[in-house]
């Protein structure tokens, strides 16, 4: 697949609307071709990373322009689905092993039926002998590698990367540079930013593109950067790197300028003989048939050639196969139309569920740590108000007890997502763009995978609480008691989902205690004057998530025909139940309404995260 773009612009708005837009690439032009390995080049700033963005499709937003592929004007949906983009930070599931990573990604991405190539690519890659290791355990280089293998199942045309080498020692760069060679040799396009290579390994690259300031200031082969340079009268000293020279060059406004004229910001491409070809007299049209034998064909048509080291192909018609065994070598895939997934939604919920769950299960540490919280915490409560829930004398503490848990609930769940699912929502958003799984499938999947602990700890937690406090047993009883718990949990991770898929965890730490403050002023506000409470003061009330959980915890302890409760002074006003319900008016109310109220709050904060991590995925 041939890459070309023309015109093309990105502006960058600014978030709120106030400050002055910014234009990071500047109307440029190109084509990077099929089998070479192109490195777009430049200075900090120059807008390196921005360009293979909005080549990639990665960003969309503020672009302007005309994207390519083989000549024609390429349907995105398509186009990602031939692609994919490897990002500078090199983002991997945790706990997982290198093979369970690969057997994953080969069960998203290729049909039901395909034997999954991953022995193969790991081989291939150099990673075989470290495929049960787990992911966090592997060196820069492997993760770098890694991230290039997963995206290899399905074998896609196109490969964009981030800054492939960052990070990486200059052995271990030489061999990630050699890797993406080495694919494009068979028969990709490879596109990679780089922030200013040796000598050694330049001359490794087949092309380059270089900009300053956002446009273009050269485009071809590496070979020929020193005499275009020279043509313009910026002679690069001898021994010296061509890559670092035409950087130097460009911190100049005047060369910049120069440059940017004489290859016509990119119209122009420069190959290894001096000759220049202007990308709009290119005519390359590609076709796929299937022979009888059943085996695909790429049939190309060229009456021009882009690259001198491409003008091998003869002037009429020539043909590639591609056999249709499952070696990663030789399976090419062809993009057929729709824009479908590989496996259905119910499938993709399936393998992501069981992927989660069993990161779950191995995060030993973090599973004690919630199990030792929740348990030492229910004693501690347990202890503070020990028999108490049946003292008539004691109706401030059975309300202290009731807010004290709906509390424990809410802090407990909210922190947790808040500060873990920022870093989760890249990778995600990394997996998606490469057409791994639809989202809707991975926000259930990511939904029920945290069930399971979640509401064991909290029955745990609700266990001890209510024997410890004394509250006469009861199933029904019970079971409303942990349901309640659940239901607050459920809550309060929704808001931390919300707030982390918006928020970094900086802004989040903030965020997320001080979004928790307001329900629980609502929650205490009234309870000695409760009859006297304005009618619109009562319907705020009802926003809080927390308030109706104390309510509703009120109503589960001392309803469901509760007996008179034990009084050891001569009068005890609270000791009947009912009165108590009465005084804090909520007698008129029910466990059910209060928790139809916190679930609708529940499923409305978690479609605004649903939308919120759309929106930010389609950026």
């Amino acid at each position: 697949m041939d890459l070309e773009f023309r015109n093309v612009t990105y502006t960058v708005y600014s978030r709120l609307n106030k400050g002055p837009s910014k234009v990071v690439v500047k109307n440029v032009n190109g084509r990077f071709m099929s089998g070479q390995l192109v490195a777009i080049m430049g200075p900090s700033g120059a807008g390196k990373s921005s360009l293979l963005n909005v080549l990639s499709g990665y960003r969309s937003a503020g672009v302007t322009g005309e994207l390519l592929v083989n000549g024609e004007i390429r349907d995105e949906a398509t186009f990602k689905k031939s692609s994919c983009y490897i990002t500078q930070e090199d983002l991997h599931q945790p706990l997982l092993t290198v093979r369970e990573a690969m057997d994953v990604a080969a069960s998203l991405k290729l049909p039901r039926g395909v034997k999954a190539p991953s022995e193969d690519i790991l081989q291939q890659i150099g990673l075989l002998e470290h495929q049960h290791t787990r992911t966090d355990a592997l060196s820069g280089g492997q993760k770098k590698r890694l991230s290039v293998a997963l995206e290899l199942v399905n074998n896609p045309p196109v490969f964009f990367l981030d800054e492939p080498t960052s990070g990486l020692d200059n052995v271990t760069t030489v061999q990630v540079v050699k890797l993406l060679k080495q694919l494009a040799r068979q028969g990709r396009t490879v596109v990679c930013t780089i922030h200013q290579p040796a000598a050694s390994l330049f001359e490794l690259f087949d092309e380059a593109y270089v900009v300053a300031d956002g446009r273009c200031v050269y485009q071809g082969d590496t070979e020929a950067m020193v005499p275009y340079l020279q043509d313009a009268g910026l002679v690069c000293p001898r021994n010296y790197n061509p890559a670092d020279f035409i950087i130097e060059v460009t911190e100049s406004p005047d060369n910049i300028t120069l440059l940017c004229d004489k290859i016509k910001n990119g119209k122009i491409h420069k190959s290894v003989k001096g000759e220049t070809i202007e990308p709009d007299n290119i005519l390359l049209t590609i076709s796929y048939q299937n022979d009888e034998a059943g085996e695909t064909k790429i049939v190309l048509s060229n009456e021009k050639c882009y690259n001198v080291k491409q003008c091998a192909l003869p002037s009429s018609t020539t043909s590639i196969n591609f056999s249709n065994d499952d070696s990663s070598l030789t399976w090419m895939k062809v993009q057929k139309d729709g824009d479908g997934y590989p496996v259905s939604s119910f499938d993709q919920f399936s393998i992501l569920l069981c992927r989660m769950l069993l990161q779950i299960s191995r995060n030993r540490q973090a599973l004690w740590i919630q199990a030792m919280h929740h348990t030492m915490c229910g004693f501690l409560i347990g202890l503070t108000f020990y028999k108490m829930a049946n003292d008539g004398t004691q109706m401030f503490n059975h309300l202290k007890l009731c807010v004290g848990l709906i509390i424990f609930f809410a802090y407990t769940q909210i922190m947790v997502p808040v500060l873990r699912y920022p870093q989760e929502v890249k990778l995600v958003k990394k997996e998606h763009f490469n057409g791994w799984y639809s989202l809707t499938p991975y926000y259930a999947a990511h939904t029920v995978s945290k069930l399971p602990v979640q509401i064991t700890l909290n029955v745990v937690f609700c266990t001890i609480v209510y024997v410890m406090v004394g509250v006469p047993f009861d199933l029904a009883r019970f079971l409303v008691f942990c349901l309640i718990g659940n239901v607050v949990s459920l809550v309060s991770e929704s808001f931390g989902m919300a707030i982390g898929t918006i928020f970094n965890v900086t802004n989040g730490c903030a965020i997320g205690p001080a979004a928790i403050a307001p329900f629980i002023g609502l929650a205490i506000y009234g309870f000695d004057f409760a009859h006297r409470i304005p009618l619109i003061m009562k319907i705020i009330m009802k926003t809080s998530f927390i308030r109706c959980g104390v309510v509703a915890m009120v109503l589960t302890i001392f309803g469901f025909g509760r007996k008179t409760l034990e009084c050891d002074d001569v009068y005890c006003h609270f000791a009947k139940p009912d009165v108590l319900l009465k005084y804090l008016d909520i007698d008129h109310t029910s466990v059910w309404f209060e928790i139809g109220i916190m679930v609708t709050i529940m499923l409305a904060v978690r479609g605004f995260a649903y939308i919120s991590l759309r929106k930010r995925f389609s950026t």
